[in-house]
């Protein structure tokens, strides 16, 4: 009997553009993710309910692209508030970090732009002029 694997793994570099396997281990409150790729680019959308998009920082750095969220903290020079007798607490909004490899000679990183509505931020990533799709190049006979 001949038995075919469909549910091999996919290559390594199947997702080259886009890996953070640093934070992988490390943080088990990371927030899930979904990459798309359009004609013009990728979106990548970072599930994270409930924070502020003051509390976001992202930025890009030597080929990877970070998004971080901090939990506000309660000013030093103000008392410390109470902290609420929870009968039941099964969420709690904590740190996050997320890193992403992205090629620079495919992503325009100069022009991501980021928004946050309904829970979901999204980072619009658009790709370079030299890596759109180009339209097949027309041959004269002469």
């Amino acid at each position: 009997m001949n038995l075919i694997n469909n549910n091999r793994p996919l290559p390594a570099n199947f997702f080259r553009f886009f890996d953070d396997h640093v934070t992988k281990a490390a943080d088990s409150h990371r927030p899930a993710v979904n990459i798309s790729e359009t004609d013009n680019g990728y979106i990548l959308e970072l599930l994270a309910p409930g924070r502020a998009k003051e509390n976001f920082n992202i930025a890009f750095n030597e080929g990877t692209l970070e998004v971080t969220y901090t939990t506000p903290t309660a000013i030093e020079n103000e008392a410390t508030p109470v902290e609420p007798s929870f009968r039941r607490r099964e969420f709690k909004l904590v740190d996050f970090t997320r890193r992403f490899k992205l090629d620079d000679k495919v992503i325009d990183t100069n022009s991501i732009d980021a928004s946050y509505l309904d829970g979901v931020l999204r980072l619009a990533l658009p790709k370079r002029e030299e890596a759109l799709p180009k339209p097949p190049r027309q041959i004269a006979v002469g």
